[in-house]
């Protein structure tokens, strides 16, 4: 049985894209993965008895969030000889930019401050 699998993963950059598609790619009968949605967050697997909760949950262990958006039946479909179908363009608006960062964070550095002329010490 032939299906594809839309899981919903936590994507903020082209990094992150490709280990998620790593991590699907090596998963048992998976035949295809593609990159979908506006934001591209979404990864599209499509295979024969591909295992989805097993999938999930490796990409949860990588990327932090993941679930399970759809899993469904693929029917072959039989092309159609004639191809009389009129492209339509779709008018969509932008997608709001949001800024995400990834998990590297530079490490803090702490200089000491020196003062010329300490006050004395009261403490006696």
């Amino acid at each position: 049985m032939k299906q594809k699998i839309i899981i919903q993963a936590k994507m903020t950059c082209d990094k992150c894209r490709s280990e998620a598609m790593g991590i699907a790619a090596v998963a048992d009968g998976v035949s295809s993965v593609t990159i979908a949605g506006e934001r591209k967050d979404q990864v599209v697997v499509v295979g024969n008895g591909v295992d989805s909760i097993n999938l999930t949950m490796s990409l949860r262990k990588k990327l932090g969030h993941a679930s399970v958006l759809s899993v469904e039946e693929v029917t072959d479909k039989p092309k159609p000889t004639q191809a009389t179908s009129t492209p339509t363009q779709a008018t969509s608006t932008p997608s709001p930019v949001s800024w995400a960062y990834c998990a590297y964070q530079p490490p803090l550095i702490y200089k000491p401050v020196y003062e010329e002329d300490p006050p004395n010490c009261s403490i006696v």
